[in-house]
Formats: C-alpha cells, structure tokens, sequence
C-alpha cells in the first residue's frame, strides 16, 4: 500500500462531532491526563476572589477583561473551550451572516501572521444551524466545565458570549439570521435536548444552572465599503427592535489617509500599501461621528448598553505571495496596526471628551493589555498574538501582567488602577483614562516593539522536508554551518554550568572565540524566539562561555592512526578541518602562504570586531592539538605533487582574496583601492591615506568594515556607502548596516557606480547611476534598473570598491578542484576541497563549516567512523513547564555595544562581552525546541494539531514475496523512530488557514503532510486519503482504497484489498502473511507498518471515541 500521508487533495471544510462526542473527550482527557484539548491544567487561569482585574459588562460579571476577537478561535466549540480555559471571558462569537455556505468559496491559505497579521477570510465558514449548535455545545460544557473544577461565583459565570453580525440590513433580516438570533436569546428545547444527552458523561449536570440565553449583547461587523446610512440602519434595528446591548465595529481608515499612512509607513516602517479606495469606500469621519451621537441617543431612549470596537481589519494591496493571486487585497491585523487604532480611540475619545464606551481589538497583546485597560477600554480581545507560537495559553500571561502592574501602583480594581496611573490631580475615571489615551496615543507610534525594523529575520521556515515522523530539529540548528547544538549549550549556560556549555561548543567549532566575535549569526535569524519577542544572542553568548574556559581545553587528539593530511590553507576551513582531524588520530600539516594563521580574519576583519587576541587563542589552541602549521609556504603545481606524494590525503582550502574590480572607466586611478588591500593594510599597522572624503562601493560586510573603517582612519574624514539595490536588501549582517549608519556612514540606496572622475591622475568623484526596483528576477528580487539621465557625482578624494573577492588557485586547474557534493573529493584522488575554493567567498561560520564536513569526508574515505558525536542533554522538564516555556514572551537584551562617543579608535571593540548575569538571563530564554517543538499545535486555533508519544526504535519493514508459489517474509529495510514527540493532525477541525505552515520551522506543511484523522466515518469515508480511529480499529484510506488494523488478542490483524497479515503486538514485525485476490508478486508492509506505529500510538487518545 502506498502512504495516507502523501495526499494532495484535503477538505477545506471543517467537519463537526456531536456533544456527546465532545463531552467525552474533554471529560476523559483532563480526567486521564490533566489536559484538555492538550492544555495541561497547571496553565488554565483559575479565577480567584482576590483577582483585581474582573470587570462588569451589560450587567454580567467578568472574571477577567480579556477575550478573543471574533474570528479563527471563535467559530467552534473547542476554539472557545480552549479561549476560556486560557482566561478569555469576553467571547466574541465569529461573526454570521445569511450568506452561510463560505467554507467552500474562501480562499485558502487564508491567515498569514509572520509578523504584521494578514488575512483573506471572513465571516463564519459553517452554516448558521452549525455555529448555533457549537455555540451552544461550547455554552454547556463551559458550564460544566466551571461545575467540575469547582470555579463557583456568586457574582455570576464568570463570562459573556457577544454575539457579531453583518453585513446589510436585508441579510440580517434573512430568515436564517433571525432564527439564529433567536435561538440564542431561547435556547431552552436545544438545550433540555443536548443535556439529556450529556447525562451519561457528567450526571452531576442536573445540578448545573444553565441558562437557556446565551447572549443579549450583539456587535455588527461592517464590510468594507458598508455604506453610513446602512451601518445605522443595521444598528438601530439591533437596538430598537431587538433590544441588544450593542456594539459598532469601526475601521480604522476612519483615521483618514495622512494619519493613518504617517503612523503605519513613515513612524512605524511597515510597507503595507493601503489603496485610496479603501478610504473612498470606507466609513468617513463625520459619517461616524454622526453614527455614534444618534445610536447614544437610541440606546438611552430604549434602555441598552451602546459602544463601539476599535478596530476592524486594515484592507490592504496583497504584496505577499501567501495567498491566492485572486485576492486582489489582503487585510491587515497585529502589531502594526496597534498604533493606528490606538490613535483613532483618542482621536474619537477626544470627540466626545472621554464618554464612548470602547472595546479593543488591534494588536493587543501580553506587553500591552495593562496600557490598554489604562485608557478605559475594555474588555480588549485578542486574535493576532495568539495565533503566534504559545496561542492560547500566552493569556495567562496576559493577565499576569496586568495584575503586576495593577499592583505597582497599588490599585485593587480596574477604576482604581485608571486613576492612579494618570497620575494626575483627578478622580473621575473617565478623566484620568482620557489623560491615559492621550499620553499612550503619543507614546506608541515611537515605540521601537510597533516598527517594523524591530523584529529579526522574517521567517524562521528552513529548507529541511518535513517527515511523518521526527519532525523536530531546531532552526537555528539547521542553519547553522557547523551545526552548533546551540539549545544544549544555552541550557548548561542558563544553569551556570559553563564547562559543560563549552563542551557542547567545541564538539562542533573549533573557534569559538572568533565566531563568538564575527559569526554573522545567521542562527539568530532562525531563532523562533523572534515570532515572541527577539532573537536570542547566540553568537554573544558562545564569546562568554569562550571567555570562561580560556585555559580548560576541551577535547584530546585522538589515538595517531597512521595516516598524515595536508592542508593547503591555514583560513578558518583548514584550521576547523586540521581540529577535527587531529581529533580523529590523523597527522596533520598545514601550510600556508602568509607569515600568520587565520587567513581573512586576522588580515581584513577590523579590530574593532575581532580582537588579535581571539584568533591567538583559537589558532593555539588547535596548534595544541598536534596540527603543525608551515608560514611561508608557497604552493606551486610542484610541490602539489609533492604534497599528493606524501601525504594519504590533501585538503585544498585556499581563501578567495583577490578582490573583484568594480569594471568601470578610471577605477585605476590613484586613490581607488579594492576593500582587501585597505583593510589589511590597516590591519597591519600600515599608514594608509584617504584624505577628507571617501565612497564605499558596495552592500556586503566587507563593505560595512571598510567604511566604518574610513570613518575611524581619518578626523572628520565624510564616508558615503552606494548600493545599487535598497537598503533592505544589503547581504550584509543587519545588525552591521545599523551600526553604519548609527556611526555616521552616509547611506546611498539605488546607486551604482558608473565611471571614476579623474582629475589629474587622481580620483576626483565617484559618478553614480540612480536606479529604481524593476520587476522580479528569478530569484524574488525585483531587479534594479537604471532612472534615464539620473546621474550624480559624488566628490571624494578615496573611493574604496567592496563588490566581492574571488579564488585564484595557481598550482592546479581550478576546474580540477571541482567537489563532489556528496563526498567533497575532487576529480584528483584523496584530494579534497572545501571553503572559498570551493563554494566561493563566504562567511568564516560557513568556511569552518566546510572544513568540519571535509574532516568528516576523510575520515570516512580512510574507513573509519567519525567519533565525535552530538552530546544528549536532558533537561527534565514536565509537559506543563515546557507549555509554558513556549507560551510566555521574554524580551532578551539587544547586543551590548559600546557608546557611540566611544567608537573613535581602530582598537576599541564595539560590541561588548556580556556579564554573567546577562548571559544567563538570555540563554534561560532558550526555548529547547531541538527537543519538543509542538510550535504547530500551538498556533491551530481550531486544536486541529495535536501531539502523540511514540515508542521510539528501530521498526523492521518487511515485503512478502511469490517463491515457486509459496509467500516468504523477506526484511527489506528499517524505520527508524528517534523522537517519542510526534504530531497528528485532526481533519474535522482543520480548515487549512495554513497558520501552522507559517511557523513551522521546515519547508513543510504540517496540516497536509502529518497523519491527518477523521473523527467520524461520514468525514472520513469523503476524503481519499486520511486515517480513523474506533475502539479496536484503525482504517486508512489511500487514494480511495481502504486498508485496516485490527487489534486482536494476540496479533495486529491487517486488511488490504490484496493482503492480510499478522503483526506482533510487541515488536510490530510481520509474522504471517495471506495473499488475497490474486495478490501482488512482491507486497511492502511500509504502509502497514505505519498503521500498525500508529494504531500503538493513538488508541489511547480521547479522540478514540
């Protein structure tokens, strides 16, 4: 059989289980394992009567002021079991409309939260019979739920269901919109009928008080473009007829286009284009000042409670490639949108001197809820923040913020802390909370946590496939060159145990003083902590571990083997290659051309980056080891020979320092140096003169090092970098690019260098070529592209090209030294190759990378086993402790320069050491996602990802095959299982909104390519490829062929169309097999296998029913 899991078409659907089913599940869960749909109970918020925080609405008690926006976590029961469990108590149901069957139009993928929230979705995607009944499924269990853990209030549930509606008055009219309507304000026949049905799961429910009114409370959701007349229209039939406690939902181009586009584009840095249109077809100011004096009128007058919610999505020009080219737009949500909103509740509060009652949506999250309810507004849900890694649970959080900073200033209620905050001469709440907005509407758009620019990297995906099984690897990890175990020495490093920290270093990197100085850090990149709050400082830290065990050597050559490498190149590559080796028992030579080791570190990195220091220490130390290094050794095609004679192997590591020419007119004319010879040059101590002004060519780091290192040669000396492309997209580190311009480097974007001006033999300017971004290359760049007759010289008296460097080889074809990308052996036997040679110039972190690999290679050329293994580090953390690591936001510090007003020498290192107390607080902010990942199961709002335990080993998988008519088991290889963590995902609950693809840190997507489970046979019986699960029996369905496990009393019993076999229990290998219908000459039980894993694995969940 092939695999369920390579299915290409899936339901974009959500299939819905009964309350039966539900109430089992949940019931049995936290009973079996103190979880419920996977939130461990040590991470549900338990209201106390001490909570200073709880809040009334409309007449109802709040045990808390959060909840969750309409939208992905409130369409389904589950979805709001889990909000609550969280402590969402502001439920804002998904929003219905009489247009009720979109789960089959809307675009999928339909939800991108990378960093600024995105969507393409609205409204509910069941029908409204549907979202009644999960509504009313989440209502009773909630209650029950309250029963069983003994949560009891006097002052009432604890929470409040608000419904939401759109979009005209004729669709609210519909007869399905006012049957549910109706049906939530008189519940009372469903309701007798569902509890009589859940008897059998909790008994104790006839002692439950259940309301047969789910809500009385109602905010419209208008579309974008929904004319004024219509909004009111809408709103005064919800107040007037209906007698609903009402809320408009307001957008935020109600801010007008200057506003709105200066606080999102020009303060906050975010590229999102918000077309005219949306402002043309969008509610106006005056409209919805209007709007909102009639409806406070109406609402007096008819007796009801009437605000508005702050606010809708932002429609925006789809610039992304997420999702479907049909969209034409894309709506914007999160923290670039925090700003924006905030500013249009002062805006509106200023309006009518703080009497609105406003509700909060935009951006809000566990750093800023206790500023939010500071202003007056309440209650605040949330969408964006918990669609991000830690989802739902990250609200305790939330709340535990606001109880902190409710009592720094001493305040026991919401009121009490509004007054004290403003701190002002007031006691009038709605004063001091207009005092609030004010400030905090000023504050924001200055605020670094809302620009763009704060968050690093973009994406944390990389390009290793996700598997069925053993998906989990950290991204730094597999981004990292020499494959650091950079979680194992984060975790030793958070408990003070820095021996231990630099053991785990030195397994993988022989140079941690140098990369601990100039590794570009790519790993940090790959941090997933970025999708919480900031990168960890890998690099950082590794330089304070080096610098605790600067006398302690890590490891010990290796027994001498027998067998001597030659290494051409004493760079970062052959010096990371001669560690390893000597490591492994091989003698070994280096030779280099130069009087000093390091090659391009210790002659062309600046000193205020690199200390000589750090290279003395790492060069000695693998010179300790046995690796003897020859200066001065030129190497020509004879003693290449020479070197192939003598020695069982040689690796060529030779570093690409011939500096490339710009290729323009006059680039020979005096005072045009290429980046290498500058930098070295002052690097050795050698006067260089570049007079008063100089222009740097180019975007790499050497580019950064040779400006910044102008800027220090001369006294006043004015240094301008040209780039032909934007600043963005410079390939040097960004952390260098900010550093340039915070120095004073002149920064010229879109300008490419065009002819030298000559006067007199000596350079006189540099004449640019103004460009624009044209369309797209092959590589998802936009091109630039020349602006015709835009021409601009820039005097200088130095101009200093840093456009890239290449190999020069002159002892052997370069053509020859060609790698084998398999085994890195060159067409030259035992010769191999690695580094610059052999990739082209790149970062040290990759050259050690490439000598590491190159040590690995000849060992295994010369038949022996590479011995240095990855150390297994157990950090002994339960399931609730590990939740609760991924959920929590902690900000890290930002890497520790010195003052600018210090950076005036050649010699003073700009980026500090880290202390002690610094590093360990940063590493303790290790999510040790090498170990659990789950960052999918975190992210589902619907819980459609959920984790399973495996038992872990090496699985035989075995083929029958026809032998002069009789079946012979033959063992046709082995699977191997290493990670007991594993993911499912649950297709009833998945709409493939694609949030898991997002953060998920391989190329993969979990919702399509993890074991996918149907819940009930009508889901599954309609899809081609999936599993199922009931009682003793797991079904496959394999693109519309069913296959079976059964479980037996002393066998697996398997069904094919054309096979059945018997799998031991214990082991899982095949002990017989029936051929059926004629089978197949040759059958592989692979695909049984995985059942087989999988039946083990899963028969025990709750979702077994």
């Amino acid at each position: 059989m092939n695999n369920p899991e390579r299915r290409l078409l899936m339901s974009k659907e959500f299939s819905r289980i009964s309350i039966e089913q539900l109430a089992s599940w949940i019931l049995r869960e936290y009973d079996e394992t103190q979880q419920i749909f996977g939130i461990h109970k040590d991470l549900f918020f338990t209201p106390k009567a001490d909570d200073p925080f709880t809040m009334t609405r409309y007449g109802q008690f709040m045990e808390s002021p959060i909840g969750v926006a309409a939208g992905p976590h409130t369409q389904m029961a589950q979805n709001l079991i889990a909000a609550w469990l969280c402590g969402s108590r502001y439920l804002e149901l998904k929003t219905v409309q009489t247009m009720d069957e979109l789960g089959k139009i809307i675009s999928k993928p339909c939800i991108d939260m990378q960093d600024e929230g995105y969507n393409c979705e609205w409204s509910q995607e069941l029908r409204l019979t549907e979202s009644f009944d999960e509504y009313l499924n989440a209502w009773i269990m909630l209650h029950i739920l309250r029963h069983k853990f003994g949560w009891t209030n006097e002052k009432g549930r604890g929470f409040i269901f608000n419904m939401s509606v759109g979009y005209n008055l004729e669709g609210v009219l519909k007869p399905n919109v006012q049957e549910f309507l109706d049906k939530m304000a008189n519940a009372e026949t469903y309701l007798k009928e569902k509890l009589a049905a859940v008897r059998k799961y909790y008994p104790a429910v006839d002692e439950i008080d259940i309301p047969a009114k789910l809500s009385d409370n109602i905010t419209l959701s208008t579309m974008h473009g929904c004319p004024p007349e219509e909004i009111e229209k809408i709103a005064m039939y919800l107040v007037k007829e209906r007698g609903y406690n009402t809320t408009i939902k307001l957008n935020p181009t109600l801010l007008g286009p200057d506003q709105l586009r200066h606080i999102l584009n020009e303060k906050c840095g975010f590229v999102t284009n918000v077309p005219d249109e949306a402002f043309g077809h969008d509610l106006k100011y005056p409209d919805g000042v209007q709007i909102l004096k009639n409806m406070t009128v109406a609402a007096a007058e008819k007796g009801v409670a009437f605000g508005i919610k702050l606010t809708n999505t932002l429609e925006s020009c789809n610039h992304k490639t997420i999702f479907p080219e049909k969209e034409k737009f894309m709506y914007m949500s999160g923290r670039s949108l925090h700003p924006v909103s905030i500013n249009l509740a002062a805006k509106l509060q200023n309006e009518f001197n703080g009497q609105l009652d406003i509700t909060f949506s935009a951006g809000a999250d566990c750093n800023n809820m206790h500023q939010i309810l500071a202003c007056g507004i309440k209650p605040v849900t949330a969408s964006s923040d918990i669609l991000k890694p830690g989802g739902y649970v990250r609200q305790i959080q939330t709340l535990q913020n606001v109880a902190k900073a409710m009592r720094e200033v001493g305040a026991s209620n919401i009121d009490e802390f509004i007054v004290k905050y403003a701190d002002a001469n007031t006691t009038d709440v709605k004063e001091a909370a207009l005092i609030n907005l004010r400030r905090y509407a000023g504050a924001v758009p200055n605020n670094p946590a809302y620009h763009r620019d704060s968050k690093t990297g973009d994406s944390v995906k990389t390009a290793r496939q996700l598997p069925t099984f053993d998906c989990v690897k950290a991204p730094c990890m597999a981004t990292c060159p020499v494959e650091q175990d950079i979680p194992d020495y984060m975790y030793y490093t958070a408990n003070g145990d820095y021996k231990k920290a630099y053991e785990v270093i030195m397994k993988n990197n022989p140079m941690p003083n140098v990369l601990g100085m100039i590794c570009d850090h790519q790993c940090q990149h790959k941090c997933t902590r970025m999708n919480y709050d900031s990168s960890l400082l890998v690099r950082e830290i590794k330089r304070f571990v080096a610098s605790k065990n600067e006398n302690r050597p890590a490891l010990q050559p290796g027994k001498d083997n027998g067998k001597k490498v030659a290494i051409i190149g004493a760079g970062p590559s052959g010096l990371a290659a001669a560690y390893f080796l000597r490591l492994e028992g091989f003698g070994v030579d280096v030779f280099e051309t130069k009087a000093f080791a390091g090659g391009m570190i210790s002659d062309a990195i600046p000193a205020f980056r690199l200390t000589d220091e750090a290279i003395r220490k790492d060069v000695d130390f693998i010179a300790s080891l046995g690796a003897n290094i020859h200066y001065n050794e030129k190497i020509d095609a004879n003693r290449f020979e020479e070197l192939r004679k003598a020695y069982n192997y040689v690796y060529v590591a030779v570093g690409a320092q011939a500096a490339k020419a710009m290729g323009v007119p006059g680039e020979d004319a005096e005072g045009v140096l290429n980046q290498l010879s500058f930098l070295s040059d002052v690097r050795r101590g050698k006067e260089v003169k570049l007079g008063e002004r100089v222009v740097v060519i180019g975007g790499g780091n050497s580019a950064m090092d040779a400006a910044r290192t102008a800027l220090r040669l001369g006294n006043g000396t004015k240094v301008t970098l040209a780039y032909r492309r934007t600043k963005a997209e410079m390939p040097a580190d960004p952390d260098e690019v900010v550093a340039l311009a915070e120095e004073g480097v002149e920064i010229l974007e879109l300008h490419a260098p065009v002819e030298v001006v000559v006067k007199d033999g000596k350079v006189a300017a540099m004449r640019l070529q103004k460009m624009k971004l044209g369309e797209k290359g092959a590589d998802g760049r936009r091109k630039p592209v020349a602006i015709e007759g835009a021409v601009v010289d820039v005097p200088c008296t130095s101009i200093i090209s840093a456009i890239g460097q290449g190999v020069k080889v002159d002892f052997v074809e370069s053509s020859i030294l060609r790698a084998n990308p398999v085994t890195g052996e060159t067409s030259l036997e035992n010769v191999f190759a690695g580094g610059d040679v052999s990739r082209g110039a790149a970062t040290v972190v990759k050259a050690c990378g490439d000598g590491r690999i190159a040590a690995m290679n000849i060992v295994a050329k010369a038949g022996q086993e590479f011995g240095i293994k990855p150390m297994k580090v157990e950090k002994n953390l339960s399931v609730a402790e590990r939740m609760k690591r991924s959920a929590t936001k902690i900000k890290g510090i930002r890497i520790p320069e010195i003052p600018l007003k210090d950076r005036n020498g050649l010699n003073k290192v700009v980026v500090r050491e880290l202390t002690e107390a610094e590093a360990k607080a940063e590493a303790s902010r290790c999510l040790y996602c090498n170990d659990v990942c789950n960052v999918c199961v975190s992210v589902c709002p619907n819980r459609a990802n959920r984790s399973y335990t495996v038992k872990t080993g090496d699985y035989n998988i075995y083929r029958s095959v026809n032998r002069k008519g009789a079946t012979v088991l033959e063992k046709d290889g082995t699977l191997r299982i290493s990670q007991p963590n594993q993911v499912l995902n649950i297709g009833d609950f998945c709409n493939e909104c694609a949030n898991c693809t997002t953060f998920c840190p391989t190329a993969g997507d979990p919702y399509k390519q993890k074991p996918k489970f149907y819940l009930t046979e009508t889901s599954f019986k309609a899809e081609q490829n999936g599993y199922r699960i009931s009682g003793k029996t797991l079904w496959a369905r394999v693109d519309g062929r069913e296959y079976s496990i059964e479980e037996k009393d002393d066998c697996l019993l398997f069904k094919g169309n054309h096979m059945e076999a018997k799998f031991d229990k214990e082991t899982l290998n095949v002990k017989s097999a029936t051929p059926k219908n004629g089978g197949a000459q040759s059958y592989s039980f692979e695909g049984a296998l995985k059942m087989a894993i999988l039946y083990m694995s899963v028969k025990d969940q709750c979702f077994n029913y």
